[in-house]
């Protein structure tokens, strides 16, 4: 029996380990505003932000939990799945914040699409500079094209659908300045 227990806790000891390893990695915000790290330090999930590093000790429940001295308030992490963070304050008050696993290669793809939106954008801006007769239209292009640089989700296509609308409402004629800032299916 002694050796049915002891194989018993090694074997859960282990399912936590590997838990927390699985989970190592960078994980982003729902709406890409805001990164961390997380790290597994033995049995405990390590939150490595821009300016510390924040340790969750497992709570029993499932969660990690952590207190943080300066503020006095109490965190927690629940690992939904291998890709998934859930996030709060304990007690909890409003909606939990949920992270996902950064995709390296997706994220590269997606640098590389933000580099040419920011250059889009900036040639927009500038050519708002050059031509005054246009400069508020391709004011509005550069715009959208930063927003769009920014992310693609729905607060860039929220604001491309506005921005169609203001310039519409504005433009002599009906075609778009931008297909390229201003996607079709914005206009």
């Amino acid at each position: 029996m002694k050796v049915f227990v002891r194989a018993a806790i090694a074997a859960g000891l282990l399912l936590c380990a590997l838990q927390a390893w699985a989970v190592s990695g960078t994980y982003v915000l729902d709406g890409g505003s805001y990164s961390i790290t997380v790290e597994q330090e033995g049995g405990n999930l390590v939150v490595v932000e821009p300016n510390k590093r924040s340790v969750y000790t497992p709570a029993g429940d499932g969660s990690y939990r952590f207190h943080n001295d300066v503020t006095g308030s109490d965190f927690y992490l629940r690992v939904l799945d291998d890709d998934t963070l859930e996030a709060g304050r304990v007690p909890q008050s409003g909606s939990p914040s949920i992270l996902r696993r950064l995709d390296v290669a997706g994220a590269m793809a997606a640098l590389e699409t933000n580099d040419a939106l920011s250059e889009l954008a900036q040639s927009y801006a500038e050519r708002a500079q050059s031509d005054p007769a246009n400069a508020q239209a391709y004011s509005f292009c550069a715009a959208v094209a930063f927003k769009r640089a920014m992310g693609e989700g729905d607060d860039a296509a929220q604001f491309a659908r506005q921005t169609a609308e203001v310039l519409r409402s504005i433009l002599v004629g009906t075609q778009n300045p931008c297909p390229d800032a201003i996607l079709p299916q914005y206009w």
